[in-house]
């Protein structure tokens, strides 16, 4: 993801904070500081105004619902629940991240535009506290045992396994994208950062090619449907890949608003699964060769978010 300070007020005061919180000796930001930033930043998110002090701040200067919300706070950016929560969550007196949050202005220089755009700044901010959680549990590539490279079935579910609520869904779109290059060498399967918006990019969905739309959501909210159903009302043919605890209730929402027959609903592991071994097939590849392929694809596709501890240990 491209992060310009210049154009989010948000990352100025995060950065800085940053700078004067990490530690000589190790290279990192203490945890507790990052849970703090990551509080502030959802206090934010949900607002409608600017906040006050009072507004995330208790009478002895804790933030409000670190102590009960934070394992949820982590899980809704997509955030390893490990990061080192003690039992007391971020409430430590000294009014944790207030140099930031005046510094920040409680979000005022933000809250002038769009909600769609407020959340895409605020995801920005949220990356360069994963970076730092990442970091801090010094993560390294994500290892896969070698038998699950022998198909590309073995491999999609150990590697969504192995990044459970670690990648914010940019996990899934890499490996999406990094089927639909296999699937289709001869088109143009961009790479984009995975909180890079669409309508940033110019882009109808996150994969387009011919008359073909690839919506790729974790956890769809109402904006995906609606992306999809306009797409569809177009004459495009509309794939909406979701995580698979969340298929039945898309399928259910699809089908509620009359489009059922015409949006292909599908989890991800099964999207990118499908037709795999008929690509073999194609290009003469046995299931193992064919399966690092993918797993090569999706290193290069998910190395745009500079995070090494997305890619994947690939066996000699």
């Amino acid at each position: 993801m491209t992060r310009s300070p210049a154009k989010n007020p948000l990352l100025r005061p995060i950065l800085d904070s940053f700078e004067v919180k990490r530690i000589k000796s190790t290279g990192l930001v203490p945890a507790n500081w990052l849970l703090a930033v990551l509080c502030i930043l959802d206090a934010i998110q949900m607002a409608d105004r600017a906040l006050e002090e009072d507004d995330i701040y208790t009478y002895d200067y804790s933030l409000k619902g670190s102590r009960t919300g934070m394992v949820k706070t982590l899980e809704k950016y997509g955030l390893p629940v490990r990061v080192g929560i003690g039992k007391e969550g971020v409430t430590k007196r000294g009014a944790p991240g207030l140099r930031m949050f005046r510094a920040m202005n409680g979000g005022k220089e933000i809250m002038g535009l769009p909600k769609e755009q407020r959340d895409r700044l605020i995801l920005e901010a949220v990356d360069l506290v994963r970076i730092e959680i990442d970091r801090n549990l010094s993560l390294g590539k994500i290892q896969i045992a070698l038998n699950d490279f022998e198909n590309a079935g073995s491999f999609v579910l150990a590697l969504l396994k192995n990044t459970h609520n670690r990648s914010g869904g940019r996990v899934e779109q890499a490996l999406v994208g990094a089927k639909l290059h296999l699937r289709f060498p001869k088109k143009s399967i961009v790479s984009n950062p995975g909180f890079a918006g669409d309508k940033q990019t110019g882009r109808e969905a996150d994969y387009e090619f011919d008359n073909i739309r690839v919506l790729v959501s974790v956890s769809p909210k109402a904006d995906h449907f609606d992306a999809a159903i306009a797409l569809a009302k177009l004459g495009r043919q509309i794939f909406l890949i979701v995580s698979e605890r969340r298929v039945a209730a898309t399928k259910k929402t699809i089908a509620a608003r009359g489009f059922d027959g015409t949006i292909v609903v599908s989890s991800v592991s099964d999207y990118v699964k499908g037709n795999m071994m008929e690509i073999a097939g194609e290009t003469g590849m046995t299931a193992r060769e064919m399966c690092l392929r993918l797993a090569r694809e999706y290193n290069s596709r998910i190395s745009i978010e500079n995070e090494c501890s997305l890619q994947v240990e690939l066996p000699d």
